[in-house]
């Protein structure tokens, strides 16, 4: 934890004097600067609010199931999250979203202001791997949006490995299926939460002119939106493990009661 906070404290003091380097699109101070903020960021997420759905989590991506839940949500969150960021630098900074062939360049812009609210938005944003598919279409991957993509992989994968689990310890009832019903709820709705607004507003801002005057939407969608869901799924994955629980002790205290019957 000491060698993290001190990584994420040096990482500000690198994005100021990237500032004062600037001259190229490609800045190392600034790119290194957002590295060392987001590994130990991601590496305390991990250790101490996600520790427990990483146990859970190690068991689960071994099987077939899990790496294809894995797979298929981290596509399709970096898909839409690319897309998203890829509006805002575009109506915010006038960033070109338009390519005549295929191109993969990576950027570390700096923002115009060296304040400590413009150094954290630019760890949002900076550096970005962009990849420009013509005529328009251009997916910006920053790593915050490869941190989240992993992160609510890992809680999805979790979730719905847990609702299985959970259904197991069953048999194919109406009974059943109330319990099982409330945790897969939790996590559509977190899932559909973190990816449905981004459709949404990319849509709305492409079709609704008020939009593109204004990033305000698009700001909300993109670091609002996956803080919001990786809560509500890990507060599923904590629900449901303690429903497990409950479920399992349940179990073995009616068995035990049946045996002193017998």
């Amino acid at each position: 934890m000491i060698v993290s906070s001190v990584l994420i404290a040096s990482s500000f003091a690198l994005a100021y004097y990237a500032y004062f380097t600037a001259g190229s699109a490609f800045n190392f101070y600034e790119t290194l600067s957002s590295l060392m903020f987001w590994l130990p960021v991601v590496a305390l997420a991990i250790w101490f609010p996600l520790r427990s759905t990483m146990a859970l989590f190690a068991r689960y991506i071994r099987t077939v199931r899990g790496k294809l839940i894995f797979v298929s949500y981290a596509s399709v969150h970096l898909v839409l999250y690319g897309l998203l960021l890829e509006l805002i630098l575009e109506y915010a900074y006038k960033l070109p979203g338009v390519a005549a062939q295929p191109t993969v360049y990576f950027s570390s812009n700096l923002l115009y202001s060296t304040s400590l609210s413009a150094i954290v938005t630019s760890f949002g944003f900076y550096p970005n791997i962009s990849v420009l598919v013509p005529p328009s279409f251009d997916f910006v991957w920053s790593f915050y949006c490869i941190s989240f993509a992993l992160i609510m992989s890992v809680l999805v994968v979790t979730n719905i490995m847990q609702v299985v689990d959970l259904g197991n310890l069953y048999a194919t009832t109406q009974k059943t299926r109330a319990f099982v019903l409330l945790p897969m709820t939790g996590v559509i709705v977190g899932a559909t939460c973190c990816l449905s607004f981004p459709v949404l507003i990319s849509l709305a801002t492409l079709s609704v002119p008020i939009f593109s005057n204004s990033i305000g939407a698009l700001l909300i969608a993109y670091f609002i939106f996956p803080i919001a869901a990786a809560i509500a799924l890990k507060y599923n994955v904590d629900s449901t493990n303690r429903m497990a629980t409950d479920i399992q002790r349940l179990k073995r205290s009616l068995s035990s009661a049946i045996k002193g019957l017998s």
